[in-house]
């Protein structure tokens, strides 16, 4: 494991702490201008598919203006522009880790760099209040390659379950699954003739496809009327040929891992 330099300072989680801390804010309700900021640490994966990893800072945050919101969560930044309650929807823009020369698995690093790809889209998501204070939030997201990195498309899908227990707790839970498309997979976990005599990894065509599905936990505990603590754990399987790739079975790994802790201060 490596912490990384500050040129990595980001912030990251697909799903952001704080979104738990958020939920207990009360004062959003009411308030013009309400939110949230955390500051905390993360352990993720060096870069996808890999099986070492890496710690970051993690700071997120969201500031809400009436019905409208703009958020820093995991790798994107959106902007629900939609004055509806329970429904929101609205532009985002994220990015993508790339490949660093110094990773720790020798055949991959011998692949090339790979820049950090930024990628815009628009976001969708609609809650539902259920029994008590407990709510369901269902959530799309569709993003494009504008940085020329990879010249593909993402696109995730959500189910995010949020449980308050008691006045101080809330609970998270999330599943989830993205897609991507043939120029995404082509970028990332193909391997070329050129980069296989490089390399030493055999020859693969990665296609597109259903590229991952995951969950997420996170605790947040509120203990005083403006801040409190809050932890996350990740899975994600990589499927089809995103778990078939040789960047992947030689000495990466399709189980992804990630986790975090963090202070959060509410206004």
């Amino acid at each position: 494991m490596k912490t990384a330099s500050l040129s990595r300072f980001v912030p990251l989680l697909v799903l952001a702490l704080p979104s738990a801390a958020y939920a207990e804010d009360n004062g959003s309700e009411t308030n013009d201008v309400s939110g949230y900021t955390t500051i905390g640490i993360a352990a993720v994966p060096d870069y996808e598919s890999a099986d070492d990893y890496q710690i970051l800072p993690l700071v997120d945050g969201r500031v809400t203006f009436g019905e409208r919101y703009v958020a820093i969560q995991g790798t994107a930044i959106r902007a629900d522009v939609i004055a509806a309650e329970g429904f929101e929807f609205g532009p985002v823009a994220s990015f993508t880790f790339g490949r660093d020369a110094d990773i720790k698995n020798a055949a991959v690093a011998d692949l090339g760099r790979i820049k950090d790809a930024y990628e815009v889209g628009a976001f969708a998501a609609k809650t539902f209040n259920l029994a008590g204070n407990d709510n369901l939030r269902l959530a799309v997201q569709g993003v494009h390659d504008v940085s020329d990195v990879h010249g593909g498309y993402v696109v995730t899908a959500s189910a995010t379950y949020a449980a308050p227990v008691g006045e101080r707790l809330n609970l998270l839970f999330d599943l989830g699954a993205s897609y991507a498309s043939d120029d995404y997979a082509e970028t990332y976990f193909s391997v070329t003739p050129a980069s296989s005599s490089a390399s030493g990894l055999p020859q693969f065509t990665a296609k597109g496809g259903l590229k991952d599905v995951g969950a997420q936990v996170t605790a947040s505990y509120r203990i005083g009327d403006n801040w409190g603590v809050a932890a996350t754990a990740g899975y994600r399987r990589l499927l089809g040929d995103f778990a078939d790739s040789p960047v992947v079975t030689s000495g990466g790994s399709a189980d992804q891992l990630s986790g975090g802790v963090g202070v959060f201060f509410t206004f």
